[in-house]
């Protein structure tokens, strides 16, 4: 039997680059808590170079004071869109929660009438298991009802918390931009 080497050889090689790709994206995801911090501010500094260069230009002012200046501009910016963007987040969120809550409440008690109306007996079964049925609908909805509240609730709790994060990364950016100008 004759074994043909160079099948074998690009069969490999591909199962090669595959784990390769495979391992790379996976230490590429990783790895992302680290460097995107560094990747972001090197996008802002590159969107912001031409405005110092011009600036500088225009105004003969050295260009560290036209960076700073710049930088705080562009920082204030992103910081205002920010702050008006989880505002509204938070707002709209809380709204949305406290509808929510009370359409939970509404078809909890929807399904609740519809349960007590409905006529366990044309299924011919005993009492007990009449009583059984009825009692442990009734306690699946209550809590079904309760933990999406809880959800609801925590979610909200969850959206509040952001701004702590947002001062993290904000800070973080504006010290890389600052040093990579």
């Amino acid at each position: 039997m004759v074994v043909d080497v160079g099948y074998w050889k690009k069969v490999i090689k591909r199962i090669l680059t595959l784990a390769i790709t495979i391992v790379g994206i996976y230490l590429a995801f990783k790895m992302a808590v680290f460097y995107m911090p560094f990747l972001i501010a090197f996008i802002i500094s590159l969107m912001v170079e031409p405005i110092i260069r011009k600036f500088a230009c225009k105004t003969k002012i050295s260009r560290k004071a036209c960076a700073i200046i710049v930088l705080f501009l562009v920082f204030a910016i992103i910081v205002g869109l920010l702050i008006w963007g989880i505002a509204i987040l938070i707002d709209e969120g809380s709204n949305l929660l406290s509808s929510l809550n009370y359409y939970i409440d509404e078809g909890y008690e929807y399904i609740m009438n519809f349960i007590d109306k409905f006529n366990f007996d044309d299924f011919q079964l005993s009492s007990e298991v009449n009583d059984v049925l009825k009692n442990s609908t009734g306690k699946l909805l209550e809590n079904v009802s309760k933990w999406i509240s809880g959800f609801l609730t925590s979610m909200l709790s969850i959206i509040s918390q952001i701004g702590t994060a947002r001062d993290i990364y904000c800070y973080n950016y504006t010290c890389n931009i600052f040093y990579m100008c």
